[in-house]
């Protein structure tokens, strides 16, 4: 037990050390890379961040083309795109931009949005130029993602070293401390054990990506793209590629990390925290109907079924977290009442108990500060005060507890009455990192002209 946590640990040292430097990348062909950035009325202080760290890639053979995905109901995207050219344009292979017009059968939010720019990429790399689809690396990532500068070659190492990667998606760490010392209190430390559950994950574990991914745009085009009618993109995408793979895991883990803004209002994260659910929610609808209307074998459906089960903030493993409460919670009446006849050996256990939990606290803020004192040193991190750190190491046992109730199970609950009382959640784009207005009515439809420009 306690060495199984020192040999985790260890085990991620070994794999993030180094990420910071330029991976070896076998000879062949280049990949061309292209990211995908989904926009809706982000300031451009948000958006600059994002383009200078795509920008500053090193490691390729050649820049990335970037893609400014944009929404056709945000009037300010043609004046931030003008200055994103004029700034970072020379640094790029290639700078684009997409406007999407929301049309029947799709709901506002990155889905929709993304899926039309990757078509509109598909059709002009692979269909005008010619070039095999397999060789192209799509990476989605947000408005406001800090990308290290050697993301993109890290993605690529990660594909050349797998004996086929044509098919698997390619995931960094989740980190969304660029603004942390906005954050309030239990957002704090909801945001550092969200983020450190993913980077020190266990080893025999994949954990599923968070907004940011690559996979070939070939795979892209396989699984027919995104799905512009669902909330959980990133999850649901993971999914569709299992489906592909008859069940198989098809997700990659690299070093390199992206540095997103956190939601820092108690408020607003409790609304992400709801979005986030209901994803959970229609991905178990999905996956019931897959079985049921697919007619996909048994033994592929289950491996998929399995791995969205186990999923931290699934459906499932949030009633499963609801079971595991209740019973700590009646453990805890029981012995506070009781003590006095607990027999000795049954303490000692308890005690056990104790010291592994505080053995667990222990190496995870060993973990964190020398996370925060080597690789998160590349980023433009809002760190909070020395009298911050020590409310969160005091109060970060008590408040985990109350998190999982707070931004989990009562987001959960919310989204199911949601689904089955009310209809179609809106999606919201919570604020990150500066305030602005970015509400998507879900029930906004209309049809128009799309189209792509490229510079």
């Amino acid at each position: 037990g306690l060495t199984s946590v020192v040999v985790q640990y260890a085990y991620h040292f070994v794999r993030l050390r180094g990420s910071v430097a330029t991976p070896d990348c076998p000879g062949g062909e280049p990949l061309t890379h292209v990211v995908i950035v989904c926009s809706y009325k982000e300031p451009y202080d948000v958006l600059g961040r994002t383009f200078s760290s795509l920008a500053g890639q090193r490691g390729l053979r050649q820049p990335p083309i970037v893609v400014f995905a944009a929404e056709a109901r945000d009037p300010s995207w043609r004046a931030s795109f003008e200055q994103l050219r004029q700034a970072y344009g020379h640094r790029l292979k290639q700078l684009w931009w997409s406007e999407h017009v929301l049309v029947e059968d799709e709901i506002a939010g990155k889905a929709a949005n993304e899926n039309f720019a990757a078509r509109e990429v598909f059709r002009i790399l692979v269909e005008e130029h010619g070039l095999n689809p397999f060789e192209v690396m799509l990476s989605i990532v947000d408005a406001d993602s800090v990308l290290s500068p050697t993301y993109l070659a890290h993605v690529e190492a990660a594909f050349r070293a797998q004996p086929d990667g044509r098919r698997l998606v390619y995931n960094g760490p989740l980190n969304v401390y660029r603004n942390f010392a906005e954050g309030c209190l239990s957002v704090q430390c909801l945001e550092l054990a969200r983020c450190h559950q993913d980077t020190f994950h266990s080893p025999f574990a994949v954990p599923y990506p968070f907004s940011n991914y690559s996979l070939t745009l070939g795979f892209a085009a396989e699984i027919g793209f995104w799905t512009p009618d669902v909330m959980p993109e990133d999850i649901h995408t993971v999914n569709k590629a299992m489906v592909n793979s008859f069940g198989s895991r098809t997700t990659v883990t690299i070093p390199a990390f992206i540095c997103n803004d956190l939601v820092a209002g108690f408020g607003d994260r409790y609304q992400q925290a709801k979005r986030h659910q209901w994803g959970s929610v229609t991905e178990l609808a999905w996956l019931a109907a897959l079985f049921q209307d697919m007619g996909l074998r048994f033994p592929a459906w289950w491996a998929i079924f399995t791995s969205e089960a186990t999923r931290a903030g699934s459906f499932i493993s949030t009633i499963a977290t609801i079971a595991q409460l209740l019973v700590e919670a009646s453990l805890g009446i029981v012995l506070t009442q009781h003590w006095a006849d607990v027999p000795s050996r049954a303490k000692f256990l308890l005690s056990l108990t104790g010291s592994y939990m505080a053995w667990q606290w222990l190496w995870f803020w060993i973990a964190e500060i020398a996370l925060w004192q080597t690789l998160l040193q590349q980023f433009p991190i809002e760190h909070p005060s020395p009298a911050r750190w020590v409310a969160l190491i005091l109060s970060m046992p008590t408040l985990h507890g109350i998190n999982r109730v707070v931004f989990l199970i009562l987001p959960t609950v919310h989204a199911l009455y949601h689904a089955v009382f009310v209809g179609e959640l809106p999606y919201v784009c919570a604020p990150k990192g500066v305030l602005r207005p970015c509400l998507e009515e879900a029930n906004e439809r209309s049809t128009s002209r799309k189209w792509l420009g490229a510079l």
